[in-house]
């Protein structure tokens, strides 16, 4: 047999010998190289699983030494949701004589209870050292104060410099959320290193989120429209979840209330799941409700409302599985939704489908991982966090779209003024590149609109002021005038009077000859009207065949009567039309006196109507009754 044959068959049993569960494998013990700053822990690293009355760590050790363990074959290991505690053994070798500190790192912040234990180099391996950590501690009871869950590992005590010396560290894990363990070895230098980079990374994380927060916030108390709100609820619980998965609410949010940090990353996208699915709704608008699914987000808000109490008051681990659950069928969902409203060319919908489809790979990819399908990597464990900065920064963006299209929609609504405004502009601009030229010629186009603009605004004022079939005054008109000569015969003691004016038997002619006939009679009747009064009267129509006369000051009482018979004298020529036919007219008149009859117009009125109808009620009474 050839050697590359040999050597394809001894890689093949040495892959299958690795991939096989329960095999016991001798782990080769790590050594801490003085030279560098920073160890990776190897991926191959011995645990199992345990339920029950909990081991001590001789007992642990034992189990490792028997052999018939679990290798992990990760640099990161996730072992997804379970209840289990997880044990881990890690073999070191230190120089006897090595004085500098070394520091493990269990890089996930949202781990319940995390306890290492360790061996001195040099002493009896009987003796073990004891660190607890975890988000249901306060953080003032971590011995060091770190984003992390980091302990310090004890030092050689040999003195002599060239002896290498074994030490072993057991690691106890569980936790009701997602248990990950990424286990790395700092010193103390490259630890604070490593901390100022990830603390600027979260700092512009946050900072972007606080930004948009405060933005969309400013937009809702301007606009007070809720889309706005519910848009800042999602980003500000996102932002709360996200806080207790990096542990930024363990050290800076909750230090001493370890029960609120450990509920964070649940509650929080819990809460965000509430008001982000309000705010899909809204701002699709008519989308769902065309499609039938008008019920699908305030049904997948309430569940998460739901999950939300669950975390709180009954189990954290059942919520944690579903809300990783329902996270990716909301975020399908509103992707699929943004899809149809892209498809009828909604605003801002481009925006929004990219946006969620962003959020739907780092929801995937975060929930296969707190699941356990996915191995921990950076992107695995961070791409909620890069998910969310991008789906937030878009979301912003769809809602500038959706403010740029209602403003267009307002600028539609007022092209008309707009366009005219506009083409004014643009001739005043060419006016003034040509001004010296033309200053004359401009000067009498300016007077020419401005006499124009003149005869329009008193058309404007003639129109909103007087009756448009007659042309004498309307109601409106006639009561400012009336008011105008009251205060002046008030102040200077004069009388006015109110005369009421109606055509008897004017709907006979309207059925005989017709609405255009009974115009045509209204018009003749007014021009009359207005040829018996004085210049300063004002006679005004306010009904069909309704007028009324104001005789302003100064006036003398003595000449009602003789005004009263010139009114009633200007039926007694009958009204003459082309075809020869002659309508005859009378009236009926009533009149009202200041201040004998009242002292209001309204009392004036009245009067004078009530006198009216008498006349009219005595001319019927006289008139011959058909046989």
């Amino acid at each position: 047999m050839r050697v590359w044959q040999m050597q394809w068959i001894l890689s093949f049993a040495i892959f299958f010998a690795l991939c096989l569960p329960g095999t016991a494998l001798a782990q080769t013990p790590l050594l801490l190289d003085e030279g560098y700053k920073t160890t990776e822990i190897p991926g191959d690293v011995a645990y199992f699983r345990h339920r029950g009355e909990e081991l001590s760590p001789q007992e642990a050790l034992k189990r490792f030494q028997d052999g018939n363990l679990e290798v992990s074959h990760q640099r990161e290991r996730n072992f997804g949701l379970t209840r289990d505690t997880v044990w881990m053994h890690i073999p070191l070798r230190r120089l006897s004589g090595s004085d500098q500190p070394w520091y493990l790192d269990v890089g996930h912040a949202s781990l319940d209870h995390v306890a290492l234990f360790q061996t001195v180099p040099g002493q009896t391996k009987d003796d073990w050292h004891a660190q607890v950590s975890g988000d249901r501690r306060p953080f003032s009871a971590r011995s060091v104060p770190h984003l992390h869950h980091v302990f310090a590992l004890s030092n050689p005590t040999a003195t002599d410099k060239s002896e290498t010396l074994s030490q072993d560290l057991l690691l106890r894990v569980r936790s009701e959320g997602t248990l990950t363990v990424p286990l790395k070895l700092w010193t103390k230098d490259a630890l604070w290193q490593s901390d100022q980079n990830h603390y600027m990374i979260l700092g512009l994380y946050y900072g972007v989120l606080l930004s948009l927060l405060v933005y969309n916030l400013f937009l809702y108390f301007a606009l007070r429209d809720p889309l706005y709100l519910s848009y800042s609820g999602y980003v500000f619980f996102l932002s709360i979840g996200q806080a207790g998965l990096s542990g930024i609410a363990g050290q800076f949010l909750f230090s001493e209330w370890a029960w609120l940090a450990h509920l964070t990353p649940t509650a929080g996208v819990s809460a965000a799941g509430v008001f982000g699915a309000l705010f899909v709704q809204r701002f699709l608008g008519t989308t769902p409700k065309r499609l039938g699914l008008n019920w699908l987000m305030p049904a997948i808000s309430a569940i998460y409302g739901f999950i939300l109490l669950t975390s709180l008051f009954f189990s954290y681990y059942w919520a944690a599985l579903a809300v990783n659950l329902v996270s990716l069928v909301f975020v399908v969902s509103a992707a699929a939704l943004g899809g149809a409203s892209l498809v009828r060319k909604e605003p801002g919908a481009r925006f929004f489908v990219l946006a969620w489809l962003f959020f739907l790979l780092g929801v995937l990819v975060i929930s296969l991982h707190n699941l356990g399908v996915l191995p921990s990597s950076f992107l695995t464990s961070h791409a909620m966090m890069i998910g969310s900065a991008l789906e937030m920064l878009l979301l912003s963006l769809a809602l500038a779209d959706r403010i740029q299209h209602l403003q267009q929609q307002k600028e539609k609504a007022q092209a008309e003024a707009i366009m005219r405004r506009q083409q004014w502009l643009e001739a005043e601009r060419l006016n003034k590149e040509e001004l010296e030229s033309r200053v004359q010629s401009r000067t009498f186009e300016l007077e020419e609109a401005n006499r124009l603009l003149q005869i329009s605004q008193k058309q404007l004022e003639h129109q909103a002021s007087h009756d448009a079939l007659t042309g004498l005054a309307n109601r409106q008109y006639l009561h400012r005038r009336a008011q105008e000569a009251l205060a002046y015969a008030h102040r200077h003691n004069q009388c006015l009077a109110l005369a009421v004016v109606d055509l008897n038997d004017f709907k006979p002619i309207n059925d005989t000859y017709g609405h255009a006939v009974g115009d045509q009679v209204l018009i003749e009747m007014a021009q009359r009207l207005y040829e018996c009064v004085r210049i300063t009267d004002t006679v005004a129509r306010i009904g069909g065949d309704e007028f009324v006369i104001l005789y302003v000051p100064p006036l003398d009482p003595y000449d009602i009567p003789t005004l009263q018979e010139r009114v009633v004298a200007c039926t007694k020529t009958p009204i003459a039309f082309a075809d020869e036919r002659n309508i005859d007219l009378s009236l009926s008149v009533g009149m009202a006196i200041y201040p004998q009859d009242g002292n209001a117009i309204d009392e004036l009125f009245s009067t004078a109507d009530a006198a009216m109808y008498r006349q009219k009620a005595m001319k019927k009474s006289q008139s011959p009754t058909p046989s």
